[in-house]
């Protein structure tokens, strides 16, 4: 880090110096948005101490013996489970396209019990000999894959590319489920590693701004010792920063071990300080990582971090806070979290801050008659909401949130936190993603005391850019709902008139003739396959065309024997059956269908991905 910002502090006001509205600034521990510092020197004494961790203590076993007994009368979840490795798996990513075509080729639905699958093994005209052998052998490795349950489990999460590696998994007393659970979650790990290893280095960028007198009415600045005209040039000019905060981070690239090089800069006021912090991350299994880190620059301070993993449901987390003096004159404080999945779809955590204490005669001397030890206890559910409780000797808090993904990708977040010392804030926040790799986000605080703060956040891969703005010092109505409205009805405009119809502008523009060009010898390749199929298919057609008056070869032989039906599963492309090929790569298809069913002419048209059921009463034209 080489540059150093110095920012404005609004003092060009004459004005603003003899109101406490303008001389108040925002400190870097009471911003939401920076990271987590430590927490203020409150101690307590020795003897008032004993008994309150002891209290502590007996209320953490109770409450981890009441997690443990929910946890082991569910049935949802196994206890143990190993997690598979892969010999090769840097070589593995997830497939773009779902696994539709063996599915596709034997027109079995993805449960379909092994049993079911069926498959042509002789053709009798020599002539199209060398087609069967063709599609005999698709359909014969089709079968392979969907009659084991393990390669079946690893092409539905990874698709063709997963069979292509070499897994070192117990199967053992799994059954299929299993197994897709299993590799559904290597997968999400495999995307996560891939996601991680395309930015190594990280930026963020925090500014706070004071845009309280912006937002002023003419009686209010007026009142406040304020000028009685304001220009709008020169309101604009009013706007004065806090606080900025600078963060960069960068990751040297290996499997096991990580260096992680940290440089910050904080400046508030007109003073500014900053810090370089180096950690070593290190992974002793796939259950156990370690992290330990220092500051290179005065003062210095030591942080160490470690996360147990027994299995996919369970973890536990020891964070040991920032020690200012390396000569550890009291024990370090730390954070003891431990999670577990107590229900299918919920999560609980029970969080221990240790505050500061003393171990016999260490650390005695520096307690103080109070303690800022705290207990949380936490719910997290899958659907979006959470909810945490927190008790300490003098504090107790509350804290919910509840988000949920709205307009095909706007992530709304609602929250709020109350106290029993009266401090408490509620707000909102929403999130999008612009483009493949840029979100943004905007959000709106209210704290107890009324001051309102406007939040603006932008992300590109791994730099963040955080932009909150003060825009009032008490609870203003219209104001807040001036910056809740029209934000909503902005994202609502902006993805009705901008962003949806530039998806579908992606999907039907040029590109789609790019494609055609680019895979023309493919779809030409596909199309003497399908003619090939169909010929295959006429042999075994003949038998049943008495009975099924159909010209249609392809769908014929998907009939079944005994009874004068056709059924195609949902969510796969129809592309993929015997006899049909992709005459148009990336635009959207159906299947018109045209069919006798006792002496009558039926006709529908499907979707590409629909399911198909004939004969049905509505299809009748006659």
């Amino acid at each position: 880090m080489s540059a150093f910002v110095s920012p404005s502090t609004g003092d060009d006001l004459p004005w603003d110096q003899h109101d406490p509205l303008f001389g108040a600034h925002t400190s870097a521990e009471d911003d939401p948005d920076q990271p987590d510092r430590d927490l203020p020197e409150c101690v307590s004494s020795y003897s008032f101490l004993m008994p309150t961790l002891a209290r502590l203590s007996c209320t953490f076993l109770l409450l981890v013996l009441a997690i443990s007994t929910l946890y082991s009368t569910s049935p949802t979840t196994p206890q143990k489970r190993r997690s598979p490795r892969a010999t090769s798996a840097s070589q593995v990513r997830p497939s773009s396209f779902p696994p539709a075509p063996h599915y596709s080729r034997a027109n079995l639905a993805t449960d379909e019990t092994t049993p079911a699958l069926l498959h042509p093994d002789r053709h009798r005209d020599p002539s199209l000999k060398k087609a069967a052998d063709a599609r005999f052998q698709s359909l014969s490795y089709a079968f392979e894959v969907l009659s084991d349950p393990h390669k079946r489990a690893i092409y539905d999460e990874l698709g063709e590319d997963g069979l292509k590696t070499s897994w070192e998994v117990a199967t053992k007393g799994k059954t299929a489920q299993e197994l897709r659970a299993e590799y559904e979650r290597l997968n999400r790990q495999q995307l996560e590693a891939n996601l991680e290893n395309l930015v190594k280095s990280k930026g963020e960028l925090t500014i706070t701004s004071d845009a309280r007198i912006l937002f002023l009415s003419d009686d209010e600045r007026i009142r406040l010792g304020g000028p009685e005209d304001l220009s709008p040039m020169q309101r604009l000019q009013s706007i004065s920063t806090r606080q900025l905060f600078l963060k960069h981070s960068f990751t040297p690239i290996n499997p096991a071990t990580s260096i992680v090089l940290t440089s910050q800069l904080l400046a508030r006021q007109g003073v500014g300080a900053g810090n370089m912090l180096i950690k070593l991350q290190h992974n002793l299994s796939s259950k156990l990582s370690l992290e330990i880190g220092t500051t290179l620059l005065r003062p210095r301070s030591l942080t160490f971090k470690s996360t147990y993993s027994p299995d996919a449901d369970t973890f536990v987390r020891l964070d040991v806070l920032p020690l200012k003096s390396l000569s550890f004159p009291q024990p370090p404080k730390f954070t003891l979290t431990l999670g577990r999945k107590i229900f299918a779809q919920t999560t609980g955590t029970l969080t221990l801050r240790s505050g500061n204490y003393a171990l016999g005669s260490w650390g005695k001397r520096l307690l103080q008659p109070y303690s800022d030890s705290t207990l949380s206890l936490g719910l997290h559910h899958d659907s979006g909401w959470n909810a945490e409780l927190t008790s300490g000797v003098f504090t107790q808090q509350l804290s919910t949130s509840w988000g949920k993904t709205v307009l095909g990708g706007v992530k709304l977040n609602v929250f709020g936190v109350v106290t029993n010392t009266g401090a408490a804030s509620v707000g909102w926040s929403a999130d999008r993603r612009i483009t493949e790799n840029v979100k943004a986000g905007m959000g709106v605080e209210v704290a107890v005391n009324g001051s309102m703060t406007f939040k603006l956040r932008f992300t590109r891969l791994g730099q963040r850019i955080h932009l909150p703005i003060l825009v009032a010092s008490s609870f203003d109505a219209p104001l807040f709902a001036t910056l809740t409205i029209l934000p909503a009805a902005g994202m609502i405009a902006t993805n009705y008139w901008i962003l949806a119809p530039r998806k579908r502008r992606r999907v039907t523009s040029s590109k789609i003739r790019e494609l055609r060009k680019e895979y023309a010898d493919y779809i030409l390749e596909k199309r003497t396959e399908a003619l090939e199929a169909q010929a295959l298919l006429k042999e075994h057609v003949a038998r049943r065309i008495r009975e099924e008056e159909s010209k249609n070869v392809p769908l014929q032989s998907l009939l079944a024997p005994s009874a004068s039906q056709l059924t195609i599963p949902p969510n796969r492309s129809k592309s993929h059956l015997l006899g049909f090929y992709d005459c148009a790569v990336g635009e959207k298809k159906q299947l018109r269908i045209r069919y006798r069913f006792r002496n009558k002419v039926h006709v529908h048209i499907y979707e590409d991905r629909e399911a198909v059921g004939i004969p049905m009463r509505e299809h009748c034209l006659e």
